[in-house]
């Protein structure tokens, strides 16, 4: 389809009210909706299937035509590839067993371990943030523990994701230290404490992260998709970066 057939659907479904125009809008974008179907598939529960995705994916693809202002300067196949992408994990964040009330409980905990950073200089203990938040210990522990395990997508969702044959394979070679017990332990928590750390995160950190790392959109169309101005979205980027470090970070012995 080219610019200016799509763009006269656009007119003729926002402007007129052409439902052929809109179904046509949507058979032409379904493209979008089996691409990032097909990319999450790796990276869901096997529970899930891809034609489950794709369904989802079709749902977040119609509200996407409804919402989209055909006048604004982004293309459609970038909001699209963000509506669909979200009403899928959506669907897959309501299939997940961990409700809101423990990831609320886990950024309560994340607040409260931050604070006790910052006043002792040193890594607290369970005891010491569950006396911080007045609750008890039993709670602390077991939403710590949940929450290593509540992770429904890949942290590839979150990082940069080059998708190159050479980047692969240098991410596949082991290195000499690779095999080592130590480096093995510290890698693995290293990835709790990624995890625990973007679970902690805002809402609006989250999204940031993951529509500038893998959806690979710039901060100024990140601004327009979140109604947003540019310099608040490299503010709330910066900031993710810096409690993504800090939380990452091996405390010493």
């Amino acid at each position: 389809m080219t610019v200016t057939t799509e763009h006269q659907l656009w007119t003729r479904y926002k402007e007129q009210g052409d439902i052929a125009a809109r179904d046509e809008l949507i058979v032409s974008h379904m493209r979008v909706v089996k691409y990032v179907a097909g990319r999450m598939a790796m990276h869901v529960p096997t529970s899930v299937e891809l034609d489950d995705l794709i369904g989802w994916g079709v749902l977040g693809l119609m509200d996407a035509v409804e919402k989209f202002n055909h006048e604004q300067e982004i293309k459609f196949s970038t909001y699209a590839t963000i509506r669909v992408r979200g009403a899928i994990i959506d669907q897959i964040r309501s299939l997940d067993w961990a409700p809101r009330s423990l990831r609320a409980m886990a950024r309560k905990v994340g607040t409260a371990r931050e604070r006790l950073r910052h006043s002792k200089g040193s890594e607290p203990s369970n005891f010491e943030i569950a006396d911080e938040m007045g609750t008890g210990i039993e709670q602390v522990d077991e939403c710590l523990s949940q929450v290593q395990t509540a992770q429904v997508l890949s942290l590839d969702d979150y990082l940069p994701n080059d998708d190159s044959e050479e980047a692969r394979r240098v991410d596949l070679l082991p290195t000499p230290d690779d095999h080592t017990p130590e480096a093995e332990a510290q890698s693995q928590e290293r990835r709790e404490l990624l995890v625990e750390s973007i679970l902690n995160l805002s809402e609006q950190q989250q999204k940031v992260l993951n529509l500038y790392y893998y959806e690979e959109l710039t901060l100024k169309e990140i601004g327009a998709v979140l109604e947003v101005s540019e310099s608040r979205i490299c503010q709330v980027h910066g900031a993710a970066l810096k409690a993504l470090r800090k939380g990452a970070q091996l405390q010493p012995e």
